[in-house]
C-alpha cells in the first residue's frame, strides 16, 4: 500500500543544519589558518633580527679592532636606525660605519652600551615592534686589546 505522508529525501531544517555544521568548522579551520599565519610572521621577523644581531656581534669579534669599538662610545655613536638594520647596508657601509648619534624615534632600532677597560663589555640591545608588541633583544660579548 502506498502512503502520502512518507517523506523521502532532506527536509528544509535537515539542510540548515548541515549548511552550519559546515559554516562552524569553516570558521574554526579558517581561524587556525589565521593564527598559523600570524606565528609564521612573528617566528620570521625574530629571525631575521636575531640573524642580524649575530652578524654585527661576529663582525665586532672578528673584524673590528678594539679601538674602533671604543671610538664608537668615545664618539657617542650608540644607534642603528631601521633603514640600516639591513643586511646589505651591514656589507655595504660596514659596522663601524651604521652607527648614529641619535635616538631613532621609530622602532626597530639598536642600541649598543660599551663599558671600557682593557677588555670592553660590548651589550647590544634591538628594540623592535613585532606584531604590535614591543620586544628587547639583547646580546653581550667581550672585546679585548690583546698583544701577540
Amino acid at each position: 500500500m502506498y502512503k502520502l505522508n512518507e517523506k523521502k529525501g532532506f527536509t528544509l531544517i535537515e539542510v540548515l543544519c548541515s549548511i552550519t555544521l559546515f559554516s562552524v568548522l569553516f570558521m574554526i579551520i579558517l581561524t587556525m589558518q589565521l593564527k598559523v599565519v600570524k606565528i609564521q610572521k612573528y617566528n620570521k621577523q625574530i629571525d631575521n633580527y636575531t640573524l642580524f644581531m649575530e652578524e654585527i656581534k661576529n663582525v665586532m669579534i672578528y673584524n673590528s679592532t678594539y679601538d674602533e669599538i671604543e671610538k664608537l662610545n668615545l664618539e657617542n655613536k650608540y644607534y642603528i636606525s631601521e633603514e640600516n638594520i639591513d643586511f646589505d647596508k651591514l656589507r655595504e657601509k660596514g659596522v663601524i660605519n651604521m652607527f648614529v648619534e641619535t635616538r631613532p624615534l621609530k622602532e626597530p632600532y639598536l642600541v649598543i652600551s660599551i663599558e671600557e677597560g682593557k677588555v670592553l663589555k660590548v651589550n647590544l640591545k634591538l628594540y623592535a615592534n613585532i606584531i604590535n608588541n614591543t620586544k628587547v633583544m639583547e646580546c653581550e660579548f667581550y672585546k679585548g686589546k690583546y698583544k701577540k
